[in-house]
């Protein structure tokens, strides 16, 4: 039996990957892309009919944020998702389902909806509820890294290297960068403490979930003495990590004590978190006022346009740096070809500009 597989492939793509057969199919993310004026997966309304099942690999809207408009076109099967993730997304969906009771993390268990079709997952590294997915499909598998890091020291990661596929859809985000996690995280954080030398409140946004956990374990190591605030939720994220549970590594003792909320932010020169896409409360208040001041900031990832982070950046007040939260060029040569991979395809990747379509 043959499987037909749709995706978008990079960064003008779409994240979603279809997969078909005998008339039967189902998706893996249905995310948006940030920035486009047609920011929607390419999903024709016959392969909408034919979907009996979704997957997610994490919460973030660039692989979850279509899942609205793919109800609106009359999508009512089941959504599966970790707990985490599911907790995670800003909107309400019905028939939910946890991958957790599908089956446990790295065991084997059935899809109801799809006879046949055998789905294991583990812990991708890249946020609280992150996965990777593998399926068996009458004869046929398929690998989806998701969002994949081996080197988090926040989000554990179940290693990729002993899995096996006909297809392999492998995160390549960093295309041909060959910059390597610590060179990466020892720029990040040099730069950081130069900022701050210019300016007395250095502003970080970052994703919602994620990365800002990690990134202030990795200054707070590297730089004891640096002041941190941040907002109402960054401080919620930071309670529920110093709880533990199998999504997260263990952080040092008072971890969640080492931010305070940007209400009492001071005059001394700090590191201010905003986490979420937008700057908000007193310290984006803050911000704001202090644009026209040449305030400064640092992003590690793409900011949403028109955002004040978008304008700073325009502007040279906010500097990029990358944090790898993905695989590095080197990894992914590293699994494609080492591992028992039938076909590799890369996906996110800045290189990549096509939907892909093919039979396997």
């Amino acid at each position: 039996m043959e499987l037909f597989i749709a995706g978008g492939c990079g960064e003008h793509g779409r994240n979603c990957f279809y997969v078909e057969q005998n008339s039967a199919a189902f998706l893996v993310d249905c995310g948006l892309l940030a920035g486009a004026e047609d920011d929607l997966p390419r999903l024709n309304a016959e392969q909408i009919q034919k979907l009996r099942a979704v997957f997610l690999t994490h919460s973030h809207a660039d692989h979850t944020g279509a899942l609205p408009w793919l109800a609106q076109q009359g999508y009512q099967g089941p959504v599966y998702a970790t707990l985490p993730t599911l907790t995670q997304l800003p909107f309400s969906l019905n028939h939910i389902q946890t991958l957790e009771s599908l089956c446990p993390c790295k065991g084997s268990g059935s899809v109801p909806e799809l006879p046949g079709l055998q789905v294991t997952w583990g812990r991708s590294g890249h946020c609280a509820g992150s996965v990777w997915l593998r399926f068996e499909w009458n004869g046929k598998s398929i690998l989806f890294s998701g969002d994949y890091a081996e080197h988090s020291p926040l989000y554990p990661c179940d290693p990729l290297r002993s899995q096996t596929a006909d297809l392999a859809v492998l995160d390549a985000a960093y295309g041909s960068t060959d910059a390597d996690w610590n060179t990466c995280v020892k720029k990040l954080c040099v730069e950081t403490v130069q900022c701050l030398k210019q300016t007395q409140l250095l502003f970080f946004p970052v994703p919602k979930y994620g990365r800002g956990p990690e990134i202030l374990l990795l200054l707070k190591r590297f730089a004891p003495n640096l002041k941190f605030y941040g907002d109402a939720h960054f401080l919620r994220q930071l309670q529920q990590i110093q709880l533990g549970g199998p999504w997260l590594l263990p952080v040092p003792p008072h971890f969640a004590d080492w931010v305070q909320p940007d209400a009492f932010l001071s005059r001394e020169k700090s590191v201010v978190f905003l986490s979420g896409p937008q700057l908000a409360g007193k310290a984006g208040q803050r911000a704001r006022e202090m644009v026209a001041h040449r305030a400064h900031g640092i992003m590690t990832g793409t900011p949403d346009a028109g955002s004040l982070s978008a304008e700073m950046l325009k502007n040279g007040q906010m500097l990029f740096l990358r944090y790898p939260v993905h695989l590095d060029a080197m990894q992914c040569r590293e699994l494609a070809e080492k591992n028992q991979f039938g076909r590799v395809i890369p996906y996110h990747s800045p290189e990549i500009d096509c939907p892909c379509f093919f039979l396997l």
